[in-house]
């Protein structure tokens, strides 16, 4: 992080005529969660009224939830991300493979915005999705794997992923034989309350990486994609994850319930473990709705991967 942080100062410091008329810049590290929430904002509140606010979260899920809360309500603010974290699904919504145009500061820089919607839960805004049950698990448990084994996350990621995930579902079902939990569950004025084993509600089609759970999810419609999965027995779990880790669910309606919606509203007799853009959060009483065109988000176009000194990152 420090050589990109040194790469930023250069880029933005560079003594030439295009650098007299760049705006004033302002790099923070992030300390702990929420930490670039207040640093937005006392930037934001230090800067002339009206004038336009750039903000660029680099590093992974964690710092762009971070900095999606504190640009959202900010008049003329913008947010870009650049991937350097260990999961980026956010900036895969514009194509899988082009990491070096979103870590290439001159098409950053030169990028134009685009509305967004975000999902809106508690007091919490998310880009991408919010997840109940299993996969919850599965991630949070996944993260603190590839933390301690640098190994498998850099050569076998999809199939250590699902191991993981396999390995996760095998508990569940142990789990679920003794302690079985249902959910009150509301999607808009739909009742779907019972015994769920996956709830994801999304924005994008991307999560957790670079799995398209839901590929049909597009993050600026004005919608939520809720997808469930229900019991099932040990041949059907691993029926189930075959179908949903290739994003097939529409083809197997007898597996997964699917729709298109405003809200949902889910409750628990004992507290969720929630994943929020991979932030996780627990509480027994769950709303999550869509906010239309709630954020612009910057949006680099193509350009050459050549990218010469102080371009790129």
């Amino acid at each position: 992080m420090d050589q990109v942080v040194a790469e930023i100062h250069r880029f933005f410091g560079a003594r030439d005529e295009m650098a007299k008329a760049r705006p004033e810049y302002a790099v923070h590290v992030s300390r702990f969660p929420r930490d670039a929430i207040g640093a937005i904002r006392r930037f934001a509140g230090a800067a002339p009224a009206g004038a336009p606010l750039r903000v660029y979260a680099v590093g992974g899920d964690g710092i762009l939830f971070d900095c999606l809360n504190g640009v959202v309500g900010l008049p003329n603010a913008e947010l870009g991300t650049i991937p350097y974290g260990m999961e980026n699904s956010f900036y895969r919504v514009f194509g899988k493979n082009n990491k070096n145009i979103f870590r290439s500061l001159k098409a950053q820089t030169s990028a134009v915005s685009v509305p967004m919607d975000a999902l809106y839960c508690g007091s919490n805004y998310a880009l991408s999705y919010c997840l109940i049950g299993l996969e919850s698990l599965t991630n949070v448990s996944s993260r603190i794997l590839k933390s301690r084994h640098g190994f498998l996350r850099r050569n076998l990621p999809d199939l250590f992923c699902a191991m993981n995930l396999y390995a996760n579902y095998l508990g569940m079902l142990v789990n679920r034989a003794v302690f079985k939990q249902t959910y009150r569950m509301w999607v808009d004025d739909e009742d779907w309350s019972g015994a769920h084993a996956i709830i994801n509600i999304v924005n994008t089609p991307m999560h957790s990486g670079n799995k398209a759970i839901v590929p049909e999810a597009v993050p600026s419609d004005g919608w939520l994609d809720v997808l469930c999965s229900g019991d099932a027995n040990m041949l059907g779990v691993f029926r189930m994850m075959l179908h949903y880790m290739r994003g097939k669910h529409a083809e197997h309606p007898d597996l997964f319930s699917h729709k298109r919606a405003k809200k949902v509203f889910v409750i628990s007799e004992s507290p969720l473990m929630l994943d929020l853009d991979g932030e996780v959060f627990y509480d027994k009483y769950i709303t999550v709705e869509t906010k239309p065109g709630v954020v612009r988000i910057i949006a680099p176009s193509s350009v050459a991967d050549e990218s010469g000194p102080g371009e790129g990152i």
